[in-house]
């Protein structure tokens, strides 16, 4: 018996943002051969929505990048970032005109700005496409997405701080303050005007959470294999005993891996678990 692990975004679904019936249909193969299969996200719990997730027959999740982990539909571990240094680093970010969102168990608690960040990045990659901004608002309404003045860093724990810095610059003056607490994560590239990202705790990573996931039922780590894309994935891929990853994905994290995936939306994982003979 396996046990499967997957990113959601750029592994499960691609730029139309669906899992194709393919990888749906091999998915649900590869549970009735036994194994298990889990998602692991950097998507927080009320974020693992939208398109047709809930149609993964997954035994449980990894979210907020290790932040939570629920097994069989219950949660085995949480992870919240400290009050005042949750307190420091939102002061921080607002000081320097870093947009934010926090994540957490049942809600994300976002800046003004956050969501019109992300509507011009979505039209200007996929144009007047009416079907991904009715999705992409339907995303948000499941996602419980609320204004930042209704938080209460007292009272609500964070697992995981995005972050949008439209300054490059002034994002890197404080980069070291980070450092100390957090693995920095960007998503941007140097050509961009910008720099995106997300900011983990360093004892909670999603390899963290794999570890939790194994001890729970009971698997073993040579048992494992992860499918990832971007560098939040990097100590996923490290740590599983196979790993494949996406043909687009940085050269450091094809270097941890076993081999690579086509496009989700070619049906690329359901190509990669045949060819594993895992369905």
């Amino acid at each position: 018996m396996k046990t499967l692990f997957f990113d959601v975004d750029g592994t499960l679904l691609g730029k139309s943002r669906f899992i194709t019936d393919k990888t749906i249909e091999a998915l649900h193969k590869v549970k009735e051969n036994g194994h298990n299969i889990f998602i692991c996200t950097g998507r927080s719990p009320t974020s693992i929505v939208g398109g047709n997730l809930e149609k993964v027959p997954a035994d449980g999740f990894i979210a907020s990048a290790g932040g939570f982990v629920n097994v069989h539909g219950e949660y085995i571990f949480k992870n919240y970032i400290d009050a005042t240094t949750l307190i420091e680093v939102m002061t921080l970010f607002t000081n320097h005109k870093v947009l934010f969102a926090l994540e957490t168990e049942k809600a994300i608690y976002q800046t003004p700005g956050v969501n019109e960040f992300f509507d011009l990045k979505h039209h200007r990659e996929f144009g007047d496409n009416v079907e991904l901004q009715r999705f992409f608002e339907l995303k948000r309404v499941k996602e419980n997405r609320q204004e930042i003045r209704y938080f209460d860093p007292m009272t609500t724990g964070v697992a995981k701080i995005a972050f949008i810095a439209q300054d490059r610059y002034m994002f890197l003056d404080i980069v070291h303050y980070l450092v100390e607490h957090f693995n920095v994560v960007t998503f941007s590239s140097e050509n961009d005007d910008f720099i995106n990202g997300e900011i983990i705790l360093k004892n909670c990573t999603k390899a963290d959470g794999i570890k939790r996931v194994l001890k729970a039922i009971n698997a073993d780590i040579k048992d494992t294999i992860s499918f990832g894309d971007s560098m939040n994935d990097y100590q996923m891929v490290s740590l599983t005993n196979e790993a494949y990853v996406s043909y687009k994905a940085p050269d450091k994290l094809k270097e941890v891996a076993k081999g690579t995936f086509e496009d989700p939306d070619q049906d690329g994982i359901a190509k990669k678990l045949k060819e594993l003979g895992l369905c």
